[in-house]
């Protein structure tokens, strides 16, 4: 874990050295959803404000993202991401997500690294795009390290996600279509299975000229917990 964190401060400092110049751009964002809904599981019983500040240049993004319910002493995420594009076609990233029940007085216990009890929990991820013609997108995420541990022998469960998305843009609008799986035991499910099938409508509303609010509606359903959500997201950029 040392050696992770090492390799954290170094990128950290490449980004900084970065930032300072001209071109660098940095971007913050405000999400606010009816639900949590995420890989088709629910975090969340009510809305949540979800923040995010990043930096992003060329190939390089770093970003920390929030998110916090409208009720006391409930599920609260801080994850810190870098993503590099490799290519074209391929992206790479890494994620440390945080989860915490918060509430006032709670100590988040954040500089735990003891893999065996951190609430940290570390996502190698890659993104591939096959082909320029056709909107699709292909995601594989591996949790390696951390939270995601069987609660008994506190051995990691090494849970794995696939995605394939379909993006299209018609007028005003996009749409989407996605599914989801989980590739063995471990967080999402007991075995191989579908856990995330899904369709998103999204338009940018217009308040004036220079001022429009991104909007979002997913239907989103998990054959494996058979569980159905309709989610709506508003954006503030």
């Amino acid at each position: 874990m040392k050696k992770i964190l090492l390799i954290l401060i170094t990128i950290f400092i490449v980004w900084s050295a970065h930032a300072e110049k001209p071109d660098s751009c940095f971007y913050s964002q405000v999400d606010l959803a009816n639900r949590w809904i995420w890989r088709g599981v629910s975090y969340s019983e009510s809305p949540v404000i979800q923040p995010t500040i990043g930096w992003a240049n060329g190939k390089l993004s770093v970003s920390v993202f929030g998110s916090y319910a409208f009720e006391p002493k409930s599920y609260s995420e801080v994850d810190f991401t870098i993503e590099y594009q490799l290519m074209k076609k391929l992206k790479f990233g890494l994620t440390d997500y945080f989860g915490i029940t918060d509430s006032l007085g709670a100590k988040h216990d954040f500089l735990n690294l003891n893999r065996k009890t951190t609430m940290h929990m570390l996502d190698f991820y890659g993104v591939y795009y096959p082909s320029q013609r056709v909107p699709l997108s292909i995601l594989y995420s591996f949790w390696f390290w951390g939270a995601d541990r069987n609660q008994q022998t506190l051995r990691q469960n090494f849970s794995s996600y696939a995605e394939v998305k379909y993006e299209r843009e018609y007028g005003q609008y996009k749409t989407s279509a996605f599914a989801g799986m989980t590739l063995g035991k471990g967080f999402y499910a007991s075995h191989p299975a579908i856990v995330n099938l899904g369709v998103g409508l999204s338009k940018s509303l217009s308040i004036c000229k220079s001022f429009s609010i991104p909007t979002k509606i997913e239907l989103i359903l998990n054959p494996e917990e058979q569980n159905v959500y309709v989610n709506a997201i508003i954006s503030i950029k």
